[in-house]
């Protein structure tokens, strides 16, 4: 795969500071805050009480007492209003920091982190590289070679970035993003899914830390639950050029055994990110799933 990197579109940065700010945001997410020192980032989720996906966000321990939030898709109003829904006495305090910033991912090889920055070779995982234009982490949603950047807007990124690294289209990142099984937070997977149908309970919930929104449902599903639907990347065939309208029912033998939820063209196909009926999978997976519209073509697992 060839080295680039992909700026994202409006990207939300939230400031979190004060002295409850540790333990407010630990009832907040699902991940254990309190383990996340100066210098250090996780990926995390904040759920409904029904333990439904409201929002996801890279939080980024900066000091004692101050936090960044690194959304991509949760407008700053509303992360902002969910953080803040909860406080009562709390010492905390959020706000909007979006405008300073502007956020990249980044495809390294051994060659071009060497160029970029050697102390990239020494970035333990979930450990961000503090620099004078800002921060930068593996990136733990994407595979092995992929790196996330917050830079200071205004910095220079043709001197930030090395020579040869080279813009990506939205729809090339969204493809790769996709067959990688990162989906989108809240247009992919959101207030109707479960962190488990997508797969993303194993490394952006943890099961042992204390109460926060959601963790009820979590624990039960946990230690005794199944689901019985799956977040899942999948294949479009069709003739036609033009997407259908989403979302979109995918059934089986005339019943809606799922919804397929995003689409973006690959060749002379498309994939896409579709949520499944369980009972349904192996047909998708052996002879594909039809659309709600017949002439809309067949899905099939990615």
């Amino acid at each position: 795969m060839e080295d680039f990197f992909y700026r994202y579109n409006s990207p939300t940065v939230v400031q979190a500071h004060g002295e409850d700010v540790e333990d407010y945001l630990q009832s907040q997410w699902t991940i254990d805050i309190r383990k996340i020192k100066t210098g250090q980032i996780r990926f995390g989720l904040r759920l409904t009480m029904r333990g439904k996906i409201l929002s996801g966000s890279y939080i980024a321990r900066m000091g004692e007492e101050e936090f960044l939030l690194i959304a991509q898709k949760t407008p700053p109003s509303e992360l902002i209003k969910m953080m803040e829904e909860n406080v009562v006495a709390d010492e905390v305090e959020f706000s909007d920091q979006s405008e300073n910033w502007e956020f990249f991912s980044l495809h390294l090889t051994n060659s071009i982190k060497l160029s970029f920055n050697q102390d990239l070779f020494s970035l333990g995982k979930r450990e961000y590289l503090s620099t004078e234009n800002g921060i930068i982490w593996m990136d733990e949603c994407m595979p092995e070679g992929f790196y996330s950047a917050l830079l200071k807007k205004g910095s220079c990124i043709e001197n930030t970035f090395p020579e040869g690294l080279k813009p990506i289209s939205e729809q090339r990142f969204d493809i790769l993003r996709i067959q990688s099984g990162n989906f989108s937070i809240p247009d992919e997977i959101g207030n109707e899914d479960l962190p488990q149908e997508a797969g993303a309970d194993k490394e952006m919930v943890d099961f042992n830390k204390g109460c926060y929104l959601g963790q009820e449902r979590m624990a039960r599903l946990h230690s005794m639950g199944r689901i019985q639907k799956r977040v899942l990347a999948v294949r479009l065939e069709c003739d036609s050029s033009i997407s259908p309208n989403l979302p979109t029912p995918i059934v089986l033998d005339k019943k809606q055994v799922g919804v397929l939820k995003s689409l973006v063209k690959h060749e002379n196909s498309w994939i896409g990110v579709a949520k499944i009926q369980l009972k349904a999978e192996e047909q998708l997976i052996e002879n594909g799933l039809g659309l709600e519209e017949p002439d809309s073509g067949r899905v099939f697992m990615l």
